[in-house]
């Protein structure tokens, strides 16, 4: 295994962290998204890239998560794993813990606005 790349987006409690680790070429790739003021494990999300039969050069993604009780973090992962595994067409897993502390609205929408951001910078590299 090999640690393919590190990104991060926002400051300070908004902050999120993604490292991406390559198993095998093709075979799969995990990725861990945390960031906010206690990073954890929150939820786990897998990609399955897959074929349309109709349009076969077009890559879909069947993605199932485990949340852990209490979190909601399956609102980013979900996501990015699906996205992740469409735009590198091979298996992902993602793990993801963001917590802030008393979050309003607006810190949520932070922290998901930043995960999408850095799953951006990630599929464009």
């Amino acid at each position: 295994m090999e640690k393919i790349s590190c990104f991060q987006e926002g400051d300070g409690k908004w902050k999120v962290n993604l490292t991406l680790i390559r198993t095998t070429e093709g075979k799969g790739i995990v990725a861990v998204l945390v960031g906010g003021e206690e990073p954890h494990i929150g939820a786990i999300a897998v990609g399955l890239p897959r074929s349309i039969s109709h349009h076969p050069e077009k890559i879909r993604s069947t993605t199932s998560v485990f949340t852990f009780p209490g979190h909601l973090d399956d609102r980013v992962a979900v996501p990015s794993a699906t996205e992740l595994a469409e735009k590198l067409r091979e298996p992902v897993v993602v793990v993801s813990g963001i917590h802030v502390y008393h979050a309003t609205t607006d810190d949520i929408d932070k922290l998901v606005s930043n995960s999408r951001k850095i799953i951006e910078k990630a599929t464009k590299r």
